[in-house]
């Protein structure tokens, strides 16, 4: 069944002559349709024949329907992805509710009993994915995932068949408990990567690459404030951006976004399938650029000069690292080295600004530092760094703001702290 224009299917159909084969046809094609790239016209679907879906007698249609519907909501981000989770949450619930009732009567208790937990389970996930659950949210979070747990248990289900929903559900259900002691909450990298592909694709679809430009550099942001050096999401912000550059017609500007990608892709601690398609497509825009330029043959020489560069450049930076206080000049060298080898790069931005304050160089020190701060905004740290750099440079003004917003961000941090501490 090709499911790109699922109206199309049903309009062979007559709703008023067939209401139960129809609304089979529609619960199927909205469940084929329970995916992020289609997940809005699984939800529109599901909208428009509730009514009907829901006339079906007895307890299991209404089962498939809800869990349709959780499955729609929970890919969907229209009209925003907070009212989507609560809307998948709230369909994961009725259809275990209805799975209580007798809706799997006929299947095996087994197989039953691991529907409604992956189900319940999913209403826990959703919870984890929201930006600032309530209270009542967790709550409800934590008795679903004991309620699953006690399901599977009561059955006997397999380990092998269930191993993996029984982890998921020890971890939502650890992740509940703790909001409820207290611990502060951070949707999962995953949600909220999922968020900003979202953003850059709406953005990209109303304002073209320019307006993309924007949610890219927040997706860049983001993935900068990541404990993980490199991560996947750096290189695709970095690949994203050369694309959107270059389709404003900033061709040659782009080419260092693509290198750092390349850089970075290359450089992973652990290759996977992920880090290769991700390396396959910056070298596609690679060659978009090279071709624009009219330097299509350089793209393996390109290429190869950035493999494993973001590796090389942490090597330079962690020497520099070394020679900070005893030898801050052979230090710069090592700074400079590593931007060289990955130049987008707010670490060694901050760092080589350091060693340009220590060898009193206080308006080279602030270049860098602003420019670390355009790839990881507010960071405190670079924050009291340009202060210290402001102020050695007689603008004590600026150096009052940036100290005042760097306390701010972390009370912690005091004016006589040394830069590099």
């Amino acid at each position: 069944m090709n499911a790109d224009d699922p109206h199309a299917h049903l309009t062979a159909l007559d709703s008023s002559a067939h209401p139960a084969e129809w609304a089979q046809l529609a619960l199927s094609l909205a469940e084929e349709l329970a995916a992020p790239a289609t997940a809005t016209q699984a939800t529109g679907l599901l909208r428009a024949t509730e009514f009907l879906l829901l006339r079906q007698p007895g307890a299991a249609p209404r089962a498939r329907f809800h869990r349709a519907a959780y499955l729609a909501w929970s890919q969907s981000h229209e009209p925003d992805r907070e009212t989507c989770l609560r809307r998948a949450i709230h369909h994961a619930v009725t259809a275990s509710d209805w799975i209580h009732a007798g809706a799997l009567a006929s299947e095996p208790p087994a197989a039953a009993a691991e529907t409604l937990a992956s189900l319940l389970n999913g209403a826990a996930a959703c919870t984890v994915r929201l930006s600032a659950p309530g209270a009542e949210d967790w709550q409800r979070a934590a008795k679903a995932c004991r309620v699953a747990q006690a399901a599977l248990a009561a059955h006997d289900a397999s380990p092998g068949a269930a191993g993996e929903l029984c982890g998921a559900l020890h971890a939502n259900l650890a992740m509940a408990e703790a909001a409820l002691s207290g611990a502060p909450h951070t949707p999962p990298e995953a949600e909220t990567a999922a968020r900003h592909a979202h953003a850059i694709q709406t953005a990209r679809e109303a304002g073209g690459p320019a307006g993309a430009i924007p949610e890219l550099w927040r997706m860049l942001h983001w993935a900068w404030s990541l404990p993980e050096e490199p991560n996947p999401h750096l290189a695709m912000a970095y690949t994203e951006l050369a694309r959107a550059y270059a389709g404003m017609g900033h061709v040659r500007e782009s080419v260092p976004y693509v290198y750092c990608a390349i850089a970075m892709a290359t450089s992973a601690r652990e290759p996977s399938a992920e880090w290769r398609q991700i390396l396959d497509g910056a070298h596609g825009v690679l060659e978009s650029i090279l071709a624009a330029l009219g330097h299509a043959h350089r793209a393996m020489e390109l290429s190869a000069g950035a493999r494993g560069g973001f590796a090389s450049a942490r090597e330079a930076w962690q020497l520099g690292n070394q020679l900070l206080t005893a030898n801050p000049q052979q230090a710069l060298l090592a700074y400079d080295q590593a931007l060289s080898l990955f130049p987008l790069w707010p670490a060694g931005m901050y760092s080589r600004g350091l060693a340009r304050l220590l060898l009193n160089q206080p308006r080279e020190a602030v270049e860098d530092f602003t420019a670390s701060l355009s790839f990881l905004p507010n960071h405190p740290r670079t924050l009291l760094a340009r202060s210290k750099a402001y102020t050695m440079a007689g603008d004590p003004a600026l150096a009052a703001a940036d100290l005042e917003l760097a306390r701010s961000l972390d009370p912690t941090l005091s004016a006589a702290r040394p830069a590099g501490a």
